[in-house]
């Protein structure tokens, strides 16, 4: 379920480019120029290649390294480094390029948010005001590019103002590790009871969604959750949902406890519009369509979702589906990392590599999908002579549902593919598990060259490790 948040952190587009190579003479400018755009663009597994490489090979100016740093512990979720490189390289950078150093202050902001630091996250809010003031007198009125600039770091003050008179997200553990039960039947995703402010609700954790918490407006007011208008909000969801925002003041997950976590609630009844009933012209499948979408809808609205930000907070989550079970392992801090990250996080969103065909096949990867791997029609053109087709549906019978909107989509599926994830040989359980199709037209976001779902994750082995503390997914046994 890609749930794309409008996010007043994400607001900044331009590109946070390094210290200009020229300056440096380096002969392998434009490699080095190269890598800043690998990472810019969210290509992790590329850039630490090219990276390693450079640095076995050349002198990387002290502070074009430390701007490398940063991005690869963003990448490998290790915000505390993320922070402490940040903190080194900006004031290199605010020295050649003034108030765009705001865009690297956006990134050390949330970094202090993120790990709870309010102090440093109010200093460097104040400091970012303090440069933006400086700055006014070089914003010229009518240049497009400059109002642009204007509206977005308004935006990001606005809404660092507010973070930091936010009560701090924080997590409790108890010391007693106990297993949740999680129920599959039905749902083909596992779905687990957690408490919210005490009350007992129905709860998924989905990759694929950028905000902390989600639900809808029907059962928020069923459990007393208390939330602004939807209609006055300004919060907008995968670019047309409507949403306000509130904070729940504890969320019970097994032995965590969560407070003061924000949280996105919608309007259940303006959820999963269907966009494309117009191209479904028999009225009886016209008719089916709609009964599944209503059912979809109300499945949404009875469930409580856990996105990605708070799974990054619990670190390790490991599903036993034999036994339909779940628990939350700590991380020894100590044991060495004998595997390298399988997983990457870019723009809030989560990563995955495999092959397919013999191919390197960079996915998001969405526990709130129920698919098996989805691969964009962009990526088939690019490949088709290595991907053949085992079957074409040009009926739109398959539907993608998702809370932004609902879509009848004619696909086509691979003949026998051959996917390996982590040296080991996958079994797709159907003929039609690898579809393709455009993903652009409907999914948001950042997806590279396809969407891994549920399907695939749960068949990498009877209990499955998603370890956030070292980027790894994998089987347990």
């Amino acid at each position: 379920t890609p749930i794309k948040s409008s996010a007043a952190s994400d607001v900044y587009k331009r590109q946070c480019m390094l210290t200009p190579f020229t300056l440096h003479g380096q002969v392998d400018a434009e490699r080095l120029q190269e890598l800043d755009k690998l990472m810019y663009n969210g290509k992790y597994f590329e850039s630490k290649e090219l990276y390693k490489n450079l640095s076995d090979t050349t002198t990387i100016p002290s502070d074009l390294d430390l701007f490398c740093k940063f991005r690869m512990a963003q990448f490998l979720n290790k915000t505390d480094s993320a922070a402490y490189y940040l903190e080194k390289y900006i004031p290199y950078y605010y020295e050649d390029f003034g108030d765009e150093a705001l865009i690297l202050y956006s990134h050390l902001f949330d970094a202090y948010i993120e790990l709870g630091d309010r102090d440093k996250a109010l200093c460097t809010y104040q400091q970012m005001k303090r440069i933006w003031n400086e700055s006014l007198s070089n914003i010229h009125t009518g240049d497009k590019k400059d109002e642009d600039w204007r509206t977005a770091t308004e935006k990001f003050l606005s809404y660092a103002e507010s973070a930091v008179n936010l009560p701090p997200i924080k997590m409790k553990r108890s010391n007693t590790s106990s297993f949740i039960d999680i129920n599959i039947k039905g749902y083909d995703k596992p779905v687990f009871q957690a408490k919210y402010n005490g009350i007992s609700q129905t709860t998924i954790f989905d990759t694929g969604m950028q905000p902390y918490c989600l639900l809808s407006d029907r059962l928020a007011e069923e459990m007393g959750i208390r939330y602004d208008s939807i209609e006055r909000s300004k919060e907008v969801m995968n670019e047309t949902l409507a949403c306000a925002r509130s904070i729940i003041d504890s969320i019970d997950v097994g032995n965590i406890t969560f407070y003061n976590i924000p949280a996105l609630i919608y309007k259940e009844s303006e959820s999963i519009p269907f966009a494309t009933e117009s191209l479904i012209k028999k009225r009886k499948r016209r008719k089916k369509a709609r009964a599944v979408i209503d059912s979809a809808r109300a499945w949404f609205s009875e469930c409580v979702f856990l996105g990605l930000p708070i799974m990054r907070l619990i670190g390790k989550i490991q599903t036993d589906y034999e036994h339909n079970r779940m628990c939350f392992p700590v991380s020894d801090l100590k044991a060495p990392i004998s595997k390298e990250a399988n997983l990457y996080v870019y723009k809030n969103d989560l990563y995955m590599r495999i092959k397919l065909n013999g191919i390197d096949f960079t996915a998001n990867l969405d526990t709130g999908s129920d698919t098996y791997i989805t691969v964009d029609s962009v990526f088939y053109e690019k490949h088709k002579e290595e991907m053949p087709i085992g079957f074409t549906n040009k009926k739109n019978t398959f539907g993608v549902a998702m809370l932004h909107q609902a879509r009848a989509v004619p696909y086509k599926s691979l003949k026998d593919p051959v996917v390996i994830f982590d040296n080991k040989l996958m079994q797709p359980p159907t003929i039609e598990a690898v579809k393709t199709y455009p993903l652009g037209h409907f999914v948001p976001g950042v997806f590279f060259d396809g969407v891994i779902g549920h399907g695939f994750y749960r068949s990498i082995g009877k209990e499955v490790l998603l370890d956030l503390d070292n980027m790894r997914l994998e089987a347990v046994q």
